[in-house]
């Protein structure tokens, strides 16, 4: 099988290279396109990673999704374990886990959310390469895939409902990348050019 590590290194540098305001401009494609969507429509819970580095930019996602009036939350990384808390405004992102932004305050976890929102409920995610399937390729850790595996599990007997939406340049997509059997697919993969679903 085709070894992951080669592959990410390739792609992420790739990404490295796209200049900024070409990555300025087609992040805004990306999110008029995700702004579209019957999920993003229809979500009360929005999990929104913070972009770094060469990401696909998702301020606006925050920023909107702040004021359509959901509940939004980002991820913090908390020694081997990944949680997401609620923020109401951008300023409540601080530098955190190898200087990513991560919310500030940590009153309001995902799993003290109202559960009648548990039915609508997307996580938007960063990746560094995702193919036609919608598989997806992390950054190594594992953050992604051990926090959806708790929580499609249940926490308690509370289990969660939700579509998961993977975000990158089309740069970064493969007809088909190695997966281990812990790997989570996506529900769908948004990129400047178009959407994919298996």
């Amino acid at each position: 099988m085709e070894k992951k590590e080669p592959i990410r290194r390739q792609i992420l540098a790739l990404r490295e290279r796209m200049p900024k305001e070409e990555r300025r401009r087609k992040s805004a494609d990306i999110m008029e396109k995700l702004f579209q969507t019957q999920w993003y429509l229809a979500a009360g819970i929005v999990l929104a990673y913070v972009n770094f580095r060469s990401e696909v930019d998702t301020g606006e996602l925050i920023r909107k999704a702040l004021l359509d009036g959901k509940k939004v939350y980002c991820p913090k990384v908390e020694g081997e374990w990944m949680n997401f808390y609620r923020i109401l405004s951008p300023d409540e992102l601080e530098e955190g886990y190898a200087k990513i932004r991560e919310p500030s305050v940590k009153e309001e976890n995902l799993f003290s959310a109202d559960e009648s929102l548990f039915g609508r409920c997307l996580m938007v995610m960063p990746g560094s390469v995702f193919d036609r399937k919608c598989h997806r390729m992390g950054y190594g850790k594992g953050y992604y895939d051990k926090y959806l595996d708790f929580i499609l599990k249940g926490n308690g007997d509370r289990a969660f409902q939700l579509k998961t939406i993977g975000l990158c340049f089309e740069c970064q997509m493969k007809e088909k990348i190695p997966v281990d059997v812990y790997d989570k697919k996506t529900d769908m993969v948004i990129t400047e050019k178009r959407i994919y679903q298996d």
